[in-house]
């Protein structure tokens, strides 16, 4: 006679609620950018970015900086969702708007749902290959990301940020590979579309004596800077420099910053650099693990940054997966699951938990650097941990 299978067989309880509390809660982020979208399609963000393309695309991509030219571009829009803020105008580097560029072929809603798809299929890229665990324990770290506000941020304004995490998790999976020319590429690409958002990740592989890597990221780096000041021309340039000048005189610029804290200043940058210094430092001592060092690489680009908005916090959701993957004890994993609560506050408009909490959180890293100072360098290969039961 049969018996009836094992309850062992079963998920346990904590990481049943958990997925059930995670899947509703990306449930209603989703509904809730289908509605949005359903009653705004046309978003503050994407939209600067689809008329820069197309400034770029008509007049030469000098004028992609031309608030003129955006504005002329924006005029056909519905009243409310045609203005463009001095202060805010398109202010990433040329690359993002040639990789917006194809889009302009469809109308500007249509262009926001493609994104959009993009950017899920990079959130998933990255899920897939730099989540750990498997089955259902996979499934709720991605169904948790979905449930993130910066994420549902992100989707909302069209920003990169989730093209960027995807690139970010390419050049860690391309780096565990041994494959360090196209990792350096892929850290290059997503550098181009917003470089203070990644810029210490280049530097945390090359304190932790990953040159190659970083080389690459150097060069091909280099080699879109020179395509874009060939592209910009002297007057792109100028009107480049004046668009970033201009936009840091608008304090909300720095308002997820330690410029929150400490008022924009040198204090805030001194505090800023401190923990960007501290951020390689810990890299160095840990650079035997390639997850923690790209971790730290993404933590520090962030506590290190002058200028952040809400979505840009959605790049610790791969940087949490990358120290789970270290096997971090059960106090670091509830310390990351405090994690979620500090990044939904941000949803208040109000930094303070999330700034205190990536202070604690590079501590609890610079506690655990107990790496010998002479310690080969190997690439983290190890499969996916499993969380005990």
């Amino acid at each position: 006679m049969n018996r009836p299978a094992s309850h062992t067989s079963r998920p346990p309880l904590w990481l049943a609620s958990a997925a059930l509390v995670a899947g509703w809660a990306a449930l209603y982020d989703v509904a809730t950018w289908v509605i949005l979208f359903t009653r705004q399609s046309i978003h503050p963000d994407f939209r600067i970015f689809y008329v820069a393309a197309e400034a770029g695309l008509r007049y030469g991509w000098a004028s992609v900086y031309d608030l003129s030219t955006l504005r002329a571009l924006s005029s056909s829009f519905p009243a409310g969702q045609n203005y463009i803020n001095p202060a805010l105008p398109f202010i990433n580097p040329p690359v993002f708007a040639w990789l917006i560029a194809p889009l302009t072929a469809l109308s500007l809603p249509v262009a926001y749902v493609v994104w959009s798809a993009l950017s899920l299929a990079a959130l998933l890229w990255a899920w897939h290959i730099a989540a750990p665990y498997v089955g259902l324990r996979k499934i709720s770290l991605l169904l948790a990301a979905l449930a993130l506000w910066p994420v549902l941020d992100a989707f909302y304004f069209g920003q990169p940020t989730l093209v960027i995490v995807g690139l970010l998790a390419t050049s860690w999976w391309l780096c565990s590979k041994d494959r360090p020319l196209a990792a350096g590429a892929a850290l290059a690409l997503a550098t181009a579309l917003k470089p203070h958002t990644v810029l210490l990740v280049p530097f945390a592989l090359l304190v932790s004596g990953r040159y190659r890597p970083f080389l690459s990221w150097a060069g091909v780096c280099s080699l879109l800077a020179i395509a874009c000041v060939i592209a910009l021309g002297p007057a792109g340039l100028n009107n480049a420099l004046q668009t970033l000048e201009y936009g840091q005189t608008d304090t909300g610029q720095a308002h997820y910053t330690l410029a929150y804290v400490f008022g924009t200043g040198l204090v805030a940058y001194a505090v800023e650099g401190i923990q960007g210094i501290a951020a390689l430092v810990i890299a160095w001592r840990r650079r035997a693990d390639l997850d923690i060092v790209f971790a730290l690489g993404l933590l520090g680009s962030l506590v290190f940054a002058f200028h952040l908005h809400q979505y840009d916090y959605a790049a610790l959701i791969l940087a949490a997966w990358l120290v789970l993957r270290s096997g971090p004890p059960l106090w670091h994993r509830l310390w990351l699951l405090l994690g979620v609560v500090s990044m939904q506050a941000i949803s208040l408009g109000n930094p303070l938990p999330q700034l205190a909490w990536d202070f604690a959180w590079l501590v609890i890293l610079a506690l655990a650097a107990r790496t010998p100072a002479g310690a080969p360098i190997t690439p983290n290969l190890a499969p996916a941990i499993e969380a005990p039961a």
